[in-house]
């Protein structure tokens, strides 16, 4: 992953973004095989789809601070995860063993690309900063 570059990583989130909301709308169809209720998977299906909107939309217009718009990002994706994590716990007594499987794994490779998206956002804006100030000398 260390291969994505600026602005291009927010396409790789765009696509997390679209498998979720495949995943999420096939989970929808199956609820009860796997436990979350209907209602439940309906918010995550709108944040998720929110998510893909925007991901895909920063991508192509191609923000000079792309830094600040991808920390954003991260964020949301961080709190999307506490979020999971709150209904899991509401819902321990419904979720299957698949549903647990489903949305711990989706934490978990959230979280990774959250995780590289802010260390990317700080490096990016590191060595900015390191070239305005020599450029400043």
């Amino acid at each position: 992953m260390k291969k994505v570059s600026g602005h291009k990583i927010f396409l790789l989130d765009a696509a997390g973004a679209l498998v979720s909301v495949i995943f999420l709308s096939f989970l929808y169809a199956f609820d009860d095989f796997f436990g979350m209720p209907q209602n439940v998977i309906k918010m995550f299906l709108g944040i998720a789809t929110a998510f893909f909107v925007y991901s895909t939309t920063t991508f192509f217009i191609k923000p000079t601070n792309w830094q600040l718009y991808l920390k954003f990002i991260a964020v949301l994706n961080i709190s999307y995860c506490l979020f999971t994590f709150y209904h899991i716990l509401q819902n321990l007594d419904t979720l299957t063993l698949y549903g647990y499987a489903f949305f711990i794994a989706e934490i978990f490779v959230i979280l990774i690309l959250s995780t590289f998206e802010l260390k990317k956002a700080g490096k990016q804006r590191s060595a900015n900063s390191t070239y305005k100030r020599l450029a400043d000398q």
